[in-house]
């Protein structure tokens, strides 16, 4: 075959385009270091170096979110601490109060105005145009400062948590504190108006709030996938009372196995959030479930905290409640004027409001909780609080006390009669408390949890295992229920609210000398109304209130310190996986700088080798191109 000199001349242009080409890849590569640069230098070291780019991309954005925490944690520290320190000058002002002179006692009285003040002050905190404490609603005030001193919490249960973020890849965490968690403990607490005329002590077993399930609130509806098809189930919740911990364990174990066949699946996991008094609910059975609280047959709903309707939970998913279902508090109101102690007929009466004030138990009889030592005020009733279920040597047997009304002391006696020889059953009348001691040689299970008779002495529903010399006391005061109940209910939750065996109550009116009727509460403790009452005892200048609720400011202080912790984890928590995104990140960075960097050297020999190529192969096209019938003469 003939070559052309037109064929000789467009080879040589096509070897020059070739070399420019790679002189362009060279100097690209040169000028990038990267030795890929587009896909197709190497499909699949491009996609690989792509996917991890993005892993990198993603990790700067959770160590800047962390970063962010970072940033809210240290203003959090600065105003704990400065909440802290109020606290502290309070209490210093609480404690030399009683030695101050009339003008000490009004500069404590401006001294506590500007306290408050500047709590508000810190409870409306920002960073930029967000108000740290404003939970989900961080764009307005959450504190209302009022003319009276009364503060004003503005953020609704639905937007009362902390705002969550995602810290790494499905792991959420917790912007910070809300509100409602950093001045509100989940801790009720007693106390009396800063009007009652009553100076005498009261007892409570108010840290012992209780979920109560019976009847009417023990089934939740769901419907699950189960082999392939959806099947609708109930998981019916064992009556009784439960602390929020031992009920998610309950939840757990129904949903688990709904029908009680004794076979348990891993279905779901549930946990109980103390700070904010919510069940958590993990799905982890791989496909979709819904709980169906509106349905007939899911009575569950209120109990547990959760809003009717239908809620379908993905497989992954923790499903929150909706509100603090133990948000409740007990008011109690003198109606009738009388004595704490002595004979029944003589003592005060009150009524009992779980709804703030709008509807009343009425006619109940102020108790001791049996530390009247002549007049008994324990009631015990058949078929209601009368059994004690005691494990000896094997064999289960139930203890029934008679039905009467007695004394702590007579009551222990009782106890120590239907034990028999070898147990000892003694009642202090100062911490309204009973010890059952096992002097026998074998071990004795006092099974609580079995037992209707546990609440009224003061035992939680728990099981108690004792060896030989062993002893098992009160959890808390025993006596009645705020209710004048014998057993915990949904009503009392398991609250108390006993009085001194001396001392007088009134109900109020002019015939008495006091305005208003004694009232006590019994409520989750909320910083800045204990403030207010204590500003209000500072100027009225109640020595007593302020003697006998001093104790209330270590919790709060109690309260501003354990966010503080919860603070300092969210720091260390956020500082251990910035490190842990940056080393990530280096370890991503060698790898990709492995697959995609270029090596400079060889580049520059390249590049050399490849200009010199592409300069010859210009200067032979020059030659052709100027190649003329002349020269071949």
């Amino acid at each position: 075959m003939r070559v052309s000199d037109s064929m000789r001349y467009r080879l040589l242009q096509a070897n020059v385009n070739k070399v420019a080409q790679q002189l362009d890849s060279v100097q690209t590569k040169i000028a990038t270091q990267k030795e890929i640069n587009r896909p197709s230098d190497d499909p699949i070291k491009y996609a690989t170096s792509i996917q991890y780019a993005a892993e990198r991309s993603i990790g700067s954005q959770y160590t800047d979110t962390l970063t962010r925490l970072n940033t809210f944690v240290s203003m959090y520290d600065t105003v704990f601490s400065s909440a802290s320190s109020q606290l502290n000058n309070l209490t210093e002002l609480i404690n030399t109060y009683s030695t101050m002179d009339s003008g000490m006692r009004a500069a404590a009285a401006i001294q506590m105005n500007s306290i408050i003040e500047d709590l508000v002050t810190i409870g409306n905190s920002k960073i930029g145009s967000m108000y740290i404490f404003g939970g989900q609603q961080a764009d307005s005030a959450p504190f209302q400062l009022n003319s009276d001193y009364s503060v004003t919490y503005n953020v609704g249960q639905d937007a009362e948590d902390a705002l969550s973020i995602y810290v790494d890849r499905g792991q959420l965490g917790q912007l910070g504190v809300s509100g409602r968690q950093a001045f509100y403990g989940s801790e009720k607490i007693a106390f009396g108006a800063v009007s009652n005329t009553y100076s005498g002590n009261t007892y409570s077993n108010a840290e012992n709030f209780v979920y109560v399930i019976d009847e009417t609130t023990n089934t939740i509806n769901v419907t699950i996938n189960v082999d392939g098809s959806d099947v609708e189930l109930n998981a019916e919740l064992t009556s009784g009372a439960y602390t929020g911990a031992r009920l998610a364990k309950e939840i757990q174990t129904r949903l688990n196995d709904p029908s009680g066949s004794g076979v348990s699946t891993d279905n779901f996991v549930v946990a109980f959030d103390s700070s904010t008094r919510k069940f958590l609910i993990s799905n982890n059975s791989g496909a979709d479930v819904s709980f169906n609280w509106s349905a007939s047959d899911s009575s569950a709903a209120n109990a547990l905290g959760f809003s009717n309707g239908v809620e379908v939970v993905g497989s992954g998913q923790i499903y929150k409640s909706d509100y603090d279902a133990g948000r409740k508090s007990f008011l109690v109101k003198i109606t009738g004027d009388g004595t704490t102690g002595g004979e029944l007929t003589s003592r005060a009466t009150y009524k009992c409001s779980t709804d703030g004030g709008l509807t009343w138990i009425e006619n109940l009889t102020v108790n001791t909780g049996g530390a009247d030592k002549e007049n008994g005020d324990i009631k015990i009733t058949d078929g209601l609080n009368n059994t004690i279920v005691v494990t000896i040597n094997g064999e289960e047997r139930t203890l029934e006390l008679q039905a009467n009304t007695y004394t702590g002391t007579g009551l222990a006696e009782k106890i120590k009669e239907k034990l028999g020889a070898g147990f000892d059953v003694a009642y202090n009348t100062d911490t309204k408390r009973f010890t059952i001691t096992n002097g026998t040689t074998g071990t004795v299970t006092i099974n609580w949890s079995s037992s209707t008779a546990g609440g009224v002495l003061g035992f939680e529903n728990v099981d108690s295992v004792l060896s030989s010399g062993g002893s098992d006391a009160s959890d808390y005061v025993a006596g009645m229920f705020i209710d004048g109940s014998g057993v915990a209910n949904a009503t009392n939750n398991g609250i108390k609210l006993l009085f001194g065996t001396t001392g007088t109550l009134t109900k109020g009116g002019s015939n008495t000398g006091a305005v208003e009727a004694d009232t006590f509460e019994v409520k989750d403790l909320g910083i800045f109304e204990l403030l207010k009452n204590v500003k209000d005892a500072i100027d009225s200048g109640d020595d007593a209130w302020i003697s006998q609720h001093a104790g209330l400011l270590d919790k709060a202080a109690d309260l501003i310190s354990k966010n503080n912790a919860v603070i300092a984890f969210q720091g260390t928590q956020a500082n251990t996986l910035i490190s842990n995104n940056r080393t990530k990140d280096a370890q991503l960075e060698s790898i990709q700088s492995l697959l995609t960097d270029a090596n400079l050297n060889e580049l520059g020999v390249q590049y050399n080798v490849l200009l010199l190529t592409y300069q010859s192969l210009l200067a032979t096209l020059a030659k052709m191109q100027n190649v003329s019938i002349l020269d071949y003469l």
